[in-house]
C-alpha cells in the first residue's frame, strides 16, 4: 500500500501551522517531550514537514518530523492538540495481514525510526 501523493501534497495540519506561527508548541513522543519553541517558519521538504523553532534560550532550530499517515485536531477548553498518527494500523487500513508483514519486514542494521508506530502530540499554547 502506498501513501497518497495527495496527503503527501496537501498537508492536513498545514492550516494549523499556518494559525500556530508565533506560538509556543511542545511535540511529546511516548510520553516524553522532544521538543519546545516558539514556531518562526515551516514548510514541506520531500516526506518531512521542516519547522523552525525558536527555543527558551532565543535560539532558532530546525526541527523535521515525517509527514504522517493521519491527523486529528482538537479543540477543548482552549486547548489546541495536534496529533500525527505514523502507527502501523493506521497505514495499512487496519489489516492485520498487512500489519504482520509489515512487522516481519526489517533491514539489516537500520534502528526503525523514532515515530514508528506511534503517535506525536503537538500541543499549540
Amino acid at each position: 500500500m502506498a501513501i497518497s501523493t495527495d496527503i503527501i501534497n496537501n498537508i492536513p495540519s498545514e492550516d494549523i501551522f499556518t494559525d500556530s506561527l508565533q506560538k509556543h508548541l511542545t511535540f511529546t513522543l511516548k510520553n516524553k517531550v522532544i521538543k519546545k519553541g516558539r514556531l518562526i517558519l515551516f514548510k514541506k521538504i520531500h516526506y518531512y514537514i521542516q519547522l523552525t523553532l525558536l527555543n527558551i534560550k532565543g535560539n532558532r532550530e530546525n526541527f523535521e518530523i515525517p509527514i504522517p499517515f493521519n491527523t486529528e485536531y482538537h479543540n477543548t477548553d482552549g486547548e489546541n492538540t495536534l496529533y500525527f498518527d505514523y502507527r502501523n494500523l493506521t497505514l495499512t487500513g487496519n489489516n492485520k495481514k498487512m500489519e504482520e508483514a509489515l512487522k516481519e519486514y526489517k533491514i539489516k542494521n537500520v534502528e526503525p525510526s523514532n515515530y514508528y508506530n506511534s503517535i506525536l502530540e503537538i500541543t499549540i499554547d
